[in-house]
């Protein structure tokens, strides 16, 4: 395989702690203004339509990429455009965590990280992880 499985093996959990403790805050940061959510399908709708959620989108449609990507990768070994495509997603990923990659999303994404422990803890970890161009793929 082209793609350093073992890395994305350890990225992809880190990506879905970050995301969630993101959510979180997201959520309570919704409620204050809003009311609670009552589901997590009312929740879902609102992650899906809402626009104080829309900064967080941007994350999550890298998150499923990748996702789709490392499947369809572990039946085709020799794919050098999939890699490519992964490298890219993976760097879009890294470019985002270090306030680069979306204007939209760099400030929640800070104000968050800095206020939020676990978020903060996720940011760390997955930074990490992705560490310098080529490392995470």
């Amino acid at each position: 395989m082209t793609t350093d499985t073992s890395n994305l093996d350890k990225l992809r959990p880190a990506l879905l702690q970050l995301h969630r403790a993101l959510l979180d805050a997201q959520r309570i940061r919704y409620e204050r203004d809003n009311g609670r959510v009552e589901s997590r399908g009312e929740l879902l709708e609102l992650v899906l339509q809402d626009a104080s959620f829309e900064w967080l989108r941007v994350l999550s449609a890298l998150i499923a990429r990748l996702d789709e990507l490392a499947a369809v990768d572990k039946g085709d070994d020799k794919n050098t455009d999939l890699s490519a495509e992964m490298r890219g997603v993976i760097d879009k990923l890294r470019k985002l965590v270090r306030f680069e990659g979306n204007s939209g999303f760099t400030a929640p994404y800070r104000e968050i990280i800095e206020a939020v422990p676990d978020a903060l803890v996720a940011h760390v970890q997955l930074s990490r992880l992705l560490g310098a161009p080529g490392r995470a793929g």
